[in-house]
């Protein structure tokens, strides 16, 4: 079996079993919505872009997190593909219930676009490429993005950040998966330095760059402490969550931000 095959039959597993599992967490969800559909207003127009490009498909398929119907409410010419053809499958099928007609969803791997060179205006890639075993898997995608943004296209990317100060030597990260305590595979990530190397090196310059979603690791034991008093006040601590996650959010404006923010985000655009 391929390398890219073993990762499709793994994600469609992972797929299969998660209504099962019953993940459900609506007002994290609903933060993470806001505040990426916030970063994306003030680091680009989304309505002057004539094709947009999405990585990932697993939150629009099964997550309240999901901002691209969002988006597409704005600006309908959209390409959005994930390596696991039942995520595509529940993907389309969510957006046909939240009214998006437009777009053009497809099943392939990252790190091989079936798309032209120089052919998309903006690509957004939300904690996509820290789901690879490899740093070297992470450059090879970076590298497809590149190859598919046109010149003075724009990449807006977050990847896990490593400075945080409530994550996890690796050697832990693999023993809560062997433990089988994460619902997937948690993969390498790229320090901020390192992640504007490479994209410098590929011909993208990083114009802008912060960290979002202040709030600490273990992820499962946030989502088990939003469930629980989710359960216990039966909505009545339902504002105070989500009041407390809007002033965790406020960390982004801090000097220690990429001490306490989960993920880095950069915006890169790709020179002449």
């Amino acid at each position: 079996m391929s390398k890219l095959s073993s990762e499709a039959e793994y994600w469609n597993r992972v797929s299969g079993g998660w209504h099962v599992r019953g993940y459900s967490n609506k007002l994290l969800g609903e933060h993470k919505r806001k505040t990426y559909l916030n970063l994306l207003a003030r680091w680009v127009d989304i309505t002057a872009m004539q094709r947009i490009l999405k990585t990932d498909l697993f939150a629009e398929a099964f997550v309240v997190e999901q901002f691209l119907f969002d988006i597409a409410q704005e600006n309908s010419n959209i390409i959005a593909f994930d390596v696991a053809s039942e995520i595509v499958t529940f993907a389309k099928s969510n957006a046909e219930r939240h009214g998006v007609n437009g777009g053009e969803y497809l099943c392939c791997d990252v790190k091989h676009i079936p798309l032209q060179d120089n052919s998309i205006d903006l690509i957004i890639s939300d904690s996509t490429l820290d789901h690879f075993p490899t740093e070297a898997d992470i450059i090879t995608a970076l590298m497809e993005l590149g190859r598919v943004l046109r010149t003075d296209g724009v990449l807006i990317l977050s990847i896990d950040n490593k400075r945080n100060l409530s994550y996890p030597p690796y050697f832990l990260i693999r023993l809560w998966m062997w433990l089988k305590l994460s619902p997937y595979f948690i993969g390498r990530t790229l320090a901020l330095s390192k992640l504007k190397h490479v994209l410098e090196e590929i011909g993208l310059n990083v114009e802008e760059s912060t960290a979002i979603l202040h709030y600490p690791h273990p992820d499962g034991l946030v989502r088990w402490l939003e469930h629980s008093l989710r359960k216990l006040g039966r909505g009545k601590f339902d504002n105070a969550i989500s009041r407390t996650l809007a002033c965790l959010e406020g960390m982004e404006k801090r000097r220690i931000k990429y001490l306490t923010g989960r993920y880095i985000a950069v915006k890169a655009v790709k020179r002449r």
